[in-house]
């Protein structure tokens, strides 16, 4: 397309070009070259300027300028230099291109010399010229005496109406097309145009096939004709536009994502009417920094402005932020910017803004939920751990009884064993501090806390399971051998959390090989490199081996292969790992059994 409207505009014989949106021009015809005498690439850019005459420049400019401000067709005059060093006086004509978006993407325009404009077939060769442009742009223009009901329409302003050229218009055959609820306001700007005053508005049409269209007209004033006032303007088609915004804003309501563009060194901001309805702010009203910065929660306020000043350095930031609305709501949004282009030297920013809340409220209530579980799972576990708890109790506190009888023996002698008595004394409280030291494991274990992130060697964290449940792996029969990688790089985790998953999984293959007798009941625990970045832990038993087709089945919430149990502490377990940025599975053994791993991330 960019291929085919080159070499249109290069066939042209007018002096024609196109631009970009701040102004430069990206392409000159053969015929403005010639002319000129200025090389094609001389004049691209902002080159062109230099065939202006120096008097005209500053003028021609601020007009051209001002155009692109207003995003609206416009003409101007001044003297531009022939090939052989003559000006001549020009008339410079612009009309904007729009994209799918709505937004600017071209300018079009064409030079015509005054004096040849005086002559007819200059006047229709011109014409036809600007007719092609307000085709491409699908702009009409039109000069109409309301007073004398009498107007002069472009051929492309009949086709926007779907009125037929050889029927004079007439203002009141314009207002039947005029959408009902759009012609009072309508006849309001026509009447503020006729006043003097430049209108620029949108309107829709019902046109006769029953088409309704969207349409964009701006207009002023030209000249008095026996004291009547003359308008002149453009009419253009942005039917398309508008559905595409419709859909847009659509999306962005039902998404709750807003969009925006923002010139942060001027502070102008154009914001969607979701990203108004985020922050509930009124539609329209004037947006700013600061206004914005006002209800961000303060907490938040480094990270939002840390945000605006990586845009500013070249980065494309993602950012998170809390803002306090008007209604006293908190909500959570997720930010996107990306530096677009440069105007006039300030960079301009396009992003995205998105509210999250719903999402982030759902993902607290989950992570409630899943330690409320994982605290169930846990005292469950205390429960098939009673044997050996009971078990790593009772030795330290027997001893202690021993030790104290023998003490009272010692020193009741004649004469009093006092060697003695300090020796039992001392195994005394070596075994106390024993027993203390099993309760606290235990009660740092089962305790309702809140997960805690620290450096975590796995190997010493398998080793206080497996202490902790030596008895009940001794009652069972289980020869218990460990394979602990020396060197084990510290993983970042939750301690207690990691324990149990490790817990769970060493109970579950005990349980599996309960009624195994004709093999040994043979569980390995061990640790190793996943890879460069990753630690695993498995858990290897000889039991009574799972499905391959129902594996997946196993971390089903409220799945179960045993007949007393909840079918949690699996889907907990994996939740943990999945929560540490790691995977827990299963996998059948080549031999009898089945063996459980999960790996996570080092530190």
């Amino acid at each position: 397309m960019e291929l085919d409207l080159s070499r249109l505009i290069d066939a042209l014989p007018g002096l024609v070009w196109t631009a970009l949106p701040d102004g430069r021009a990206d392409f000159i015809n053969q015929r403005w070259c010639e002319y000129t005498g200025l090389g094609r690439e001389q004049a691209l850019g902002f080159g062109w300027h230099g065939a202006i005459h120096p008097e005209d420049r500053v003028r021609l400019l601020q007009r051209w300028r001002s155009f692109i401000e207003a995003g609206q067709t416009g003409q101007a005059q001044a003297r531009l230099r022939r090939h052989d060093g003559e000006y001549r006086q020009f008339i410079f004509s612009a009309v904007p291109i729009t994209g799918e978006s709505g937004q600017i993407v071209k300018w079009c325009g064409i030079n015509s010399h005054v004096e040849d404009l005086n002559n007819e077939a200059e006047l229709r060769r011109a014409y036809a010229h600007f007719s092609v442009a307000q085709r491409l742009s699908a702009t009409g223009s039109f000069i109409s005496d309301l007073s004398a009901d009498e107007h002069t329409w472009s051929d492309e302003l009949y086709r926007i109406f779907e009125l037929d050229p050889a029927i004079e218009p007439r203002r009141q055959s314009v207002r039947d097309l005029i959408h009902p609820h759009d012609l009072q306001a309508y006849d309001a700007m026509i009447e503020r145009g006729v006043a003097g005053n430049d209108v620029d508005f949108e309107f829709r049409i019902l046109t006769a096939r029953g088409a309704l269209k969207y349409l964009r007209g701006a207009a002023r004033v030209s000249e008095h004709i026996a004291g009547r006032p003359v308008l002149m303007g453009a009419v253009q088609d942005v039917t398309q536009l508008r559905q595409a915004h419709e859909h847009l804003t659509e999306a962005q309501r039902l998404s709750k994502t807003g969009s925006y563009t923002a010139d942060l060194v001027q502070d102008y901001h154009a914001w969607s009417d979701e990203f108004y309805r985020i922050c509930e702010f009124e539609l329209g009203s004037p947006v700013t920094i600061q206004k914005l910065r006002e209800i961000v929660v303060p907490d938040d306020v480094p990270s939002f402005e840390g945000a605006m000043a990586r845009a500013f350095a070249g980065e494309d930031p993602s950012f998170f932020f809390r803002i306090a609305t008007a209604s006293g709501a908190i909500k959570h949004l997720h930010g996107v910017a990306h530096r677009s282009e440069q105007i006039a030297g300030r960079p301009i920013f396009i992003g995205a803004v998105q509210d999250v809340t719903a999402s982030k409220v759902a993902e607290e209530s989950l992570s409630k939920a899943r330690a409320e579980l994982t605290h169930v799972a846990r005292v469950m576990t205390l429960g098939a751990l009673t044997a050996s708890i009971a078990h790593e109790v009772n030795q330290p506190l027997a001893g202690i009884i021993t030790n104290a009888s023998t003490c009272l023996r010692m020193l009741a002698a004649d004469p009093p064993n006092l060697d003695g008595a300090r020796a039992t004394a001392q195994r005394t409280l070596r075994d106390g501090n024993r027993a203390s030291e099993v309760i606290e494991r235990l009660r740092t274990l089962f305790a309702r806390k809140e997960p805690k992130t620290e450096p975590v060697d796995l190997n010493d964290a398998a080793r206080e399971v497996l202490a902790l449940s030596s008895s009940e792996l001794q009652r069972h029969r289980v020869i218990l051998q460990t394979d602990f990688t020396q060197g084990l790089p510290l993983v970042n985790g939750d301690r207690i959390q990691l324990q149990q998953v490790i817990l769970n999984l060493t109970l579950n293959a005990t349980d599996a090989m309960k009624e195994i007798d004709d093999r040994p009941r043979a569980l390995l625990i061990a640790t190793a490199h996943e890879d460069a970045a990753r630690v695993r832990l498995s858990v290897r038993d000889s039991g009574v081996g799972i499905d391959p087709q129902s594996i997946e089945k196993l971390f089903a919430a409220f799945y179960t292969t045993k007949t007393h149990g909840m079918g949690i502490g699996l889907a907990i377990s994996r939740s943990i790992i999945e929560s540490h940025n790691g995977r827990l599975w299963a996998s059948a053994n080549d031999g009898p059994g089945a063996t459980f791993s999960f790996s996570i991330p080092c530190r």
